[in-house]
C-alpha cells in the first residue's frame, strides 16, 4: 500500500479516488468531515464512523446512519421524515412514530404491522392504503371514499364480487388482477382491464382481435394468434409478431 499516494487521494483526490480511500478504510478520521456529504454518505454507507455521522448535518447522511440500523434512539426525533422513514423500516419506536404528523412515515409504520386499528381512520388516503395492503379492517375499507384505497382491497382479494361492478377502472384491473370475473371484464370498456384479462391468459380468442396495441401485445405475451398479429395494422405488433414466428421455426429446426 502506498501511503503517500493514498495521502495524497484522502487530500486533492476526486469523488471516486476518495470512495476507494474509505473501501481500503484509509483516513476515514480526515474524509469523514469532506465537505461534500456525499463522501460522508458514502461513510455511512459502509458503517463507518457512524457515531460521528449519526449527528452529521446532511439528512442524507443521516438517513444512511439509520439504513445501518445506528442511533435510531436519536433518529427517530428526527426532523426530516425520510429518516424517521427509514428508522421506522427498522421497526424502531413504532408507538413514538404513530403520532408523526408526516403521512409517510406513517405509511411505513402501517407496512410495520403497527397500530392498523388506528391508522385505519387516518385521515390519509395514503395511510389507509397501507393499512389495506395488510390486509387489515378489509370490510371497512372496501366502502372508503378514495378509490386507491378499495383497490388496495381488491388487490387482497376481498370483495371481489362487489368491486368487480365498480365504475372505477383501476379498482376493475386490480379485480381482474386476482383472476376474477375474466368473462365479464375481457369485454370491459377499459383497454387497460382488458390488457390485464389478457396478461391472465383469459379471452387470447378475442382480445387478438382487440382494438387496442396494449392488450394484443399482451397477447403476445402468450404466443397466441402470432400468424394474425404478423399481419397486424401496428408495425410494431407485427414485427413482434413475426420475429416470435421466426424463433419458434429456429427451434423447430
Amino acid at each position: 500500500m502506498n501511503i503517500k499516494l493514498l495521502d495524497k487521494l484522502v487530500k486533492n483526490g476526486n469523488c471516486f479516488d476518495k470512495m476507494n480511500c474509505v473501501d481500503l478504510k484509509y483516513g476515514l478520521d480526515v474524509l469523514v468531515h469532506e465537505e461534500g456529504f456525499g463522501i460522508r454518505e458514502y461513510i455511512a454507507s459502509k458503517g463507518y464512523c457512524l457515531d460521528i455521522l449519526v449527528n452529521d448535518t446532511s439528512m442524507d447522511v443521516r438517513r444512511e446512519v439509520a439504513k445501518q440500523g445506528y442511533g435510531l434512539n436519536i433518529l427517530v426525533h428526527d426532523e426530516e421524515p425520510a429518516v424517521r422513514i427509514e428508522v421506522a423500516r427498522h421497526g424502531y419506536g413504532l408507538d413514538i412514530l404513530i403520532n408523526d404528523t408526516d403521512p409517510r412515515v406513517l405509511v411505513e409504520v402501517a407496512r410495520q404491522g403497527y397500530g392498523l386499528d388506528r391508522l385505519i381512520h387516518d385521515s390519509s388516503a395514503w395511510v389507509r392504503e397501507a393499512v389495506a395492503r395488510q390486509g387489515y379492517g378489509l370490510d371497512i375499507l372496501v366502502h372508503d371514499d378514495v378509490f386507491t384505497v378499495r383497490a388496495a382491497v381488491a388487490s387482497q382479494g376481498c370483495a371481489l364480487d362487489v368491486l368487480v361492478y365498480s365504475e372505477n377502472k383501476y379498482i376493475r384491473r386490480a379485480v381482474a388482477q386476482q383472476g376474477y370475473g375474466l368473462n365479464l371484464l375481457v369485454r370491459d370498456e377499459d383497454e387497460g382491464v382488458r390488457a390485464v384479462v389478457a396478461e391472465q391468459g383469459y379471452g387470447l380468442n378475442i382480445l387478438v382481435s382487440d382494438s387496442s396495441s396494449n392488450v394484443k401485445n399482451a397477447v403476445l405475451e402468450h404466443n397466441y394468434g402470432l400468424e394474425k398479429l404478423a399481419k397486424d395494422e401496428n408495425p410494431v405488433i407485427a414485427s413482434i409478431a413475426q420475429a416470435k414466428i421466426n424463433l419458434q421455426k429456429i427451434k423447430r429446426v
